[in-house]
């Protein structure tokens, strides 16, 4: 569905791209990590900045590398091979797509060539659609900023697609799910998404981007959330996750199907992916 009609904002603000890789490690040798180290010399390693971006490393694109932790991740309503079976997660940032395209393309070389497998979400960044002044000043005034690997150990993709349900709503309704619930005497009866996740606001630095071409398809996600925090807020962060899929504090989860929840380890360089 497009946006327009949806009510939602068209305007893209940024690229995203999220590069599932599955290699063995016994494929891992200093050729495969000097051509990486190749790849991603022109780009700026977030796991080293702390803030948010400049406009020339938006432009010339950033890169985050993440090393599966499997005991960690989880499934849940649609399966994703791609991303279940990614021992490494590259994930790629820039105000334009191309730099995006051709990093990914260079790199499914490289890791084919070893028998290997690279599975890419893409997605878009856009101004926020469900907010106001208010609800900005609740959920994003003193939100967690980004910050350095060394400080936010944990990276954790969460991709959603709205069941058909959710995108046949008026936009009154669909925005509604995000505020509580009260019953006639004001008593609160669901917490809604705002207040389901409000621990994380101060703990964990969010992002989330849609579907280059739109929303409400029955291939690929409406939207993917990616999450960084510290080791010591893990806890918070499946707190949150939990009470989000209360259907009964958080009603808008009836309409969401998840795909993995994959979590991973920050790393500086590309070595680090399959060893530690």
């Amino acid at each position: 569905m497009d946006p327009a009609t949806l009510n939602l904002t068209s305007e893209i603000i940024g690229h995203a791209s999220f590069c599932f890789v599955r290699l063995d490690a016994g494929r891992v040798d200093r050729a495969l990590v000097r051509a990486l180290d190749a790849i991603n010399g022109g780009l700026e390693n977030m796991h080293l900045v702390d803030g948010n971006p400049s406009e020339e490393a938006r432009r010339r694109g950033r890169y985050q590398l993440l090393r599966a932790q499997d005991s960690l991740s989880s499934q849940w309503d649609i399966a994703d091979p791609g991303m279940t079976g990614a021992n490494a997660l590259i994930r790629l940032e820039a105000s334009d797509a191309e730099p995006l395209c051709a990093y990914a393309d260079a790199l499914r070389a490289i890791i084919e060539a070893r028998g290997g497998a690279v599975a890419v979400l893409r997605g878009i960044a856009k101004p926020r659609s469900y907010t106001s002044y208010a609800m900005t000043q609740f959920a994003y005034a003193h939100a967690q900023a980004p910050a350095n690997g060394s400080r936010h150990e944990f990276g954790v993709v969460t991709p959603q697609r709205k069941t058909h349900a959710w995108w046949s709503m008026d936009w009154m309704r669909r925005e509604s799910f995000f505020l509580p619930r009260y019953d006639a005497r004001g008593s609160m009866v669901a917490k809604g998404h705002a207040l389901a996740s409000a621990a994380g606001v101060p703990c964990i630095n969010r992002r989330l981007v849609h579907h280059p071409e739109g929303y409400g398809r029955d291939d690929g996600y409406d939207f993917i959330g990616y999450f960084e925090f510290s080791a010591a807020d893990a806890p918070v962060f499946r707190g949150v996750m939990t009470a989000l899929r209360d259907r009964e504090q958080n009603p808008e989860w009836e309409y969401v199907r998840e795909g993995p929840e994959w979590w991973g380890r920050r790393v500086e360089t590309a070595e680090e992916l399959w060893n530690g």
